[in-house]
């Protein structure tokens, strides 16, 4: 039998959470798989294996940040010593700087960056800890795990990381799971009754309220939208610090009932099988879970070219490292369009070029019912190529693979 260790803070809400999850639920039957988290109670996703705890309750601080990775170390030490793993794989900052402190004596070190390290770090732990940390800490791990071809390219030539120890293992889906539940009428049946009984054109957009999502920006530019179709309504997913604001900005366009706010929804797959549109505004991403879901849903999707991994998922045919599209840009599996500013702005300032360019991308396709359905069906196409499995065999891959072999030269 084989053993497998995950770290990760916690297994509820999250990009990095989910895909964990995904990612143990169905690793191969012959593996016995250990996750270790900071406390029992932070576990929301399904998830297979031994949990342990480092009984931390979550708090959010600098000095819990500093006192966790002191402890996962001493606690991952005596697990790598005595439970003989194959490999120790973990998930984000504080996790990935334990686990390479811990060493790679008695196991294979791997560590998965999630977020683009150089262009977006901010706040103090970052700035003091783990930024001047990667370059020195991260050359020691077997193996560094990119979650998208941008991450990991910046990873070699930004941050010198060696090019022959940086994988990209983009995140995968149970795409059979996500369209059963597209079937199932979600719990919170307010918001969803909103929609069946509008029968009206849905935009749906996913995401935390957060300054990342830059949600008020699209609901700028679906004032616009709604000058060419009046029968469309936009749905919001999520909730989160900017609720407030965002709520202000459609009272002041007077969109009370033209924007849904329907907060966190633990089914967003049967929003996404009622949609026409589906558009991510974010302004910087690691590899955006919630397009890849829609994709998986078989929704057209339209996206802002954030750094990083909208255009690995709609156009992978382009260079993860180029420039960015300052235009609407009609791919191979959906639309891209410009990122916009990330200005707070009110009802009283003009339209963003970028808010009139997402507005006119929206409008495209709301309005034209072929071409809605050809980006519907390229949608379902590329579902298969976001498929779990063949993500977890190449985990898998990494994890046995040897030192001496060319495939990471």
């Amino acid at each position: 039998m084989k053993r497998i260790l995950f770290v990760i803070e916690a297994l509820h809400r999250g990009g990095a959470e989910r895909a964990l999850s995904n990612i143990c639920t169905h690793f191969p039957e012959d593996w016995e798989i250990d996750i270790l988290v900071n406390d029992k109670s932070m576990i929301g996703y399904p998830h297979k294996g031994n949990i342990l705890s480092l009984s931390r309750p979550e708090r959010k601080s600098f000095i819990y940040f500093v006192e966790n990775i002191f402890k996962r170390i001493f606690y991952l030490r005596d697990l790598k010593k005595n439970n003989g793993y194959a490999a120790c794989i973990s998930f984000l900052d504080s996790p990935n700087i334990s686990n390479i402190l811990s060493g790679k004596r008695y196991c294979k070190t791997i560590v998965s960056i999630r977020t683009d390290i150089v262009g977006t770090k901010s706040g103090l732990a970052s700035k003091i800890i783990f930024l001047p940390l990667t370059r020195i800490l991260f050359r020691y791990a077997d193996r560094i795990v990119s979650v998208s071809g941008e991450i990991g390219g910046k990873l070699v030539f930004d941050l010198k990381m060696p090019k022959k120890k940086v994988r990209t293992i983009t995140n995968g889906y149970d795409c059979n799971w996500i369209r059963e539940r597209m079937k199932e009428f979600p719990a919170d049946r307010k918001a969803a009754g909103k929609i069946i009984a509008n029968e009206q054109k849905i935009i749906i957009t996913i995401g935390r309220m957060a300054d990342q999502k830059g949600q008020w920006h699209l609901i700028r530019a679906f004032t616009k939208v709604l000058e060419k179709t009046p029968e469309s309504t936009l749905l919001i997913l999520g909730d989160g610090v900017l609720k407030e604001y965002l709520i202000e900005l459609i009272q002041a366009y007077g969109l009370e009932k033209k924007v849904i706010l329907a907060g966190y929804s633990d089914n967003p797959f049967w929003y996404l099988a009622n949609a026409s549109v589906f558009v991510l505004s974010s302004l910087y991403e690691g590899y955006p879970n919630a397009l890849a879901e829609a994709v998986c849903c078989g929704v057209p999707c339209i996206s802002t070219d954030m750094h990083s991994g909208a255009r690995e998922i709609l156009a992978p045919g382009r260079d993860v490292l180029g420039e960015r599209v300052n235009s609407i840009s009609e791919e191979e599996y959906g639309i891209l369009i410009p990122v916009c500013s990330g200005r707070k702005l009110t009802d009283k300032e003009p339209l963003e070029p970028e808010e009139q360019k997402m507005a006119e991308a929206i409008t495209r396709l709301l309005s034209d019912d072929r071409k809605r359905e050809y980006y519907r069906q390229k949608s379902v196409e590329r579902s298969r190529d976001l498929d779990i499995g063949n993500k977890v065999k190449e985990w898998v891959s990494i994890i046995l693979e040897k030192e001496n072999e060319s495939c990471y030269e």
